[in-house]
C-alpha cells in the first residue's frame, strides 16, 4: 500500500467540488446545504492563497480518493476531511489522520494541538479520530428558536421561543 498526502492545486477544484457535494459529506458537515459551484470556486481559490490553511489530497496507490484540510489558529490546527463514496470503510480515514498528524509534526512544529469537530451521528469519523488517540473534550447542545423570524423582525421578545408567543 502506498498512501501519501499531496498539496492541493488549482486543478483539484472540480474534484473537491464533487466530493464536497456528496450527500453523505453534506449530511456530516455542519453546513448541510448543497454548495453552488461559483461559491466553491471562490472559496477554493481563496483557500489556496490563505496562509492559515493547507489543503491536501489523499492519494492511495496512485489514485486521489480523499481530502484533508488544516486550518491554523495560533498553536492549534483544525482538521476537516472526506473520502470519496466508493472508498469509505476501507481504513483510509485512519490512514489520512495518521498522515496529517505526521505532516504537522514534521512541517508545523509550532502546532501543539489538533482539533476535529465531528457530529455525534458521524460514527465513522468518531472512530477514526479516537483510533488516532484524539479525545472527546465536549459536546455542544443547540435549541432551534421556533419564532426566530418573528423575533428578529419585531425585536426582543421574551416569549419568542414558543409557537404561540405565550407560556
Amino acid at each position: 500500500m502506498q498512501a501519501y498526502l499531496r498539496s492541493a492545486v488549482k486543478e483539484d477544484m472540480d474534484l473537491l467540488y464533487q466530493w464536497a457535494n456528496d450527500p453523505a459529506v453534506r449530511a456530516n458537515s455542519f453546513t448541510v446545504s448543497e454548495i453552488k459551484y461559483e461559491e466553491h470556486q471562490k472559496w477554493f481559490l481563496e483557500l489556496l492563497e490563505d496562509s492559515l490553511c493547507r489543503q491536501y489530497i489523499y492519494v492511495y496507490n496512485g489514485e486521489d480518493i480523499g481530502q484533508i484540510r488544516l486550518t491554523f489558529a495560533g498553536d492549534k490546527a483544525e482538521i476537516g476531511y472526506c473520502i470519496q463514496t466508493d472508498k469509505r470503510c476501507m481504513g483510509h480515514g485512519n490512514e489520512m489522520i495518521r498522515l496529517i498528524k505526521q505532516k504537522v509534526k514534521d512541517e508545523f512544529p509550532y502546532v501543539s494541538k489538533l482539533i476535529a469537530k465531528v457530529k455525534p451521528s458521524n460514527a465513522a469519523s468518531i472512530y477514526c479520530f479516537e483510533n488516532n488517540q484524539f479525545e472527546e473534550k465536549f459536546q455542544q447542545y443547540e435549541y432551534a428558536m421556533k419564532n426566530y423570524k418573528q423575533y428578529s423582525e419585531e425585536g426582543c421578545n421574551d416569549e419568542a421561543d414558543t409557537e404561540d408567543g405565550g407560556g
